[in-house]
């Protein structure tokens, strides 16, 4: 019932009702509805719409949800929107894509790499020695080519060097 009210909220472009279903599905948490939502998080193109359906997945749980985040935030069409990407992560092990997530931490945008320090933070016990060692000699990197970074990025590095 509700899949269908957002399909035709989705398609009438009522963003407001599409908005209030996807919040009563996160809240669901049914793991039946993952398909159909990764499905609308694809493919929509509204940054608002995308991130709610971001954060109904991260509400579900349901590990399903962890690639498609992690191909969006590859994708060039999220460049101003990886936020809230970024904090729908935060409910799933990801360690795995460290690396990515450190490139984040690059990012001109404020939000972006602030939520990617927070999520490499709480990723930091499942990331391997091997991977840590890689995000070191990537932030060690862009020291030297962002001077005006260096209290932040000083900080990210001093998260892979914690034990």
């Amino acid at each position: 019932m509700l899949l269908d009210d957002l399909k035709k909220e989705l398609n009438t472009d009522n963003l407001e009702k599409a908005l209030e279903t996807i919040e009563k599905i996160g809240s669901m948490q049914d793991p039946s509805i993952v398909p159909t939502l990764i499905k609308y998080l694809v493919s929509t193109d509204n940054n608002v719409v995308r991130d709610a359906l971001a954060i109904a997945l991260a509400d579900i749980g349901d590990y399903q949800a962890i690639e498609p985040l992690i191909r969006l935030l590859k994708n060039p069409k999220t460049v101003k929107s990886r936020g809230t990407l970024l904090y729908a992560l935060e409910s799933f092990n990801c360690s795995n894509y460290a690396e990515l997530i450190t490139e984040l931490l690059f990012e001109d945008n404020f939000e972006v790499s602030r939520q990617a320090f927070i999520l490499l933070e709480a990723q930091m016990l499942h990331i391997s020695n091997d991977i840590k060692t890689k995000c070191i000699k990537r932030i060690k990197q862009q020291l030297r080519e962002t001077p005006n970074k260096v209290q932040f990025l000083t900080e990210a590095m001093d998260l892979f060097l914690e034990d």
